[in-house]
């Protein structure tokens, strides 16, 4: 099991062709395009029980990544086990939480949606920190319907989390950008689900042994998704339950 700590930053067409222009992050690593295919059973046990079900493919090597939601949906940082696997077939044992905790059996995960994008990869030091920059532009598909997917990930590889919000404001000073709240996961189980017109608040839960720094980070995280969410739908469909919502979070 490993951590993952990154911040997704959503960019408008002309900023992501601003931003790939403009030399700030130099000269991509890699451009490849990515597939992948995520899994559920026809209930949708895994991602009820707060995990998501990967297999991205990448040339001809296949990786299987099971991400958690984490606690209060996390956005920065979340546990992930990832693991290399033969075709699109999902591994179910004891190596993840899906057989450890959720008791799914091997054979139940079918295909629910997939994703295919183009990406633009980057290695940037950031005052000591080592940061992976992923530029994503491609779709989220489910069924007949599907939506755009544009945006940008820095992932913490080595060092101090305050180095993402550093290079986040030197892109920001670029071009404009939003938080992104959402994974490419929750993305597609939107799609499988009735359109939602607004975003009211989620459960929030405390531990009472965390500090009063730590349960405000905690809550101020809850309120930034909230608003987030629900401006998303008020900037694409000027719904007036999400500009509610978005005010009181």
């Amino acid at each position: 099991m490993g951590t993952e700590t990154e911040l997704k930053l959503e960019l408008s067409a002309d900023a992501a062709d601003t931003l790939l222009g403009s030399g700030l992050l130099g000269e991509p690593i890699s451009v490849e395009p990515l597939t992948s295919i995520y899994f559920d059973t026809p209930d949708h046990q895994a991602w009820q029980g707060g995990y998501s079900l990967r297999i991205r493919s990448v040339g001809e090597a296949h990786i299987q990544t099971v991400k958690a939601t984490g606690p209060n949906n996390a956005i920065f940082a979340r546990s992930e086990w990832e693991a290399p696997v033969t075709g699109n077939t999902p591994v179910i044992d004891y190596s993840t939480p899906l057989k450890a905790e959720l008791d799914i059996d091997a054979t139940a995960p079918i295909p629910q949606f997939s994703t295919s994008v183009k990406r633009h990869r980057w290695n940037v030091d950031q005052d000591g920190s080592k940061i992976e920059v992923a530029l994503d532009t491609g779709f989220v598909v489910a069924g007949d319907r599907q939506t755009q997917i544009r945006e940008l990930e820095l992932e913490l590889k080595d060092g101090k989390p305050n180095a993402l919000f550093v290079l986040a404001r030197r892109i920001e000073a670029i071009v404009p950008i939003h938080f992104g709240v959402a994974s490419k996961a929750e993305r597609g189980y939107r799609l499988l689900g009735e359109q939602t017109t607004a975003y009211k608040a989620e459960a929030v839960h405390l531990n009472r042994e965390l500090r009063v720094s730590a349960s405000f980070q905690i809550v101020a995280e809850a309120c930034l998704r909230q608003f987030r969410l629900n401006e998303s739908i008020l900037l694409d469909r000027a719904n007036p339950a999400a500009l509610h919502q978005a005010g009181y979070p």
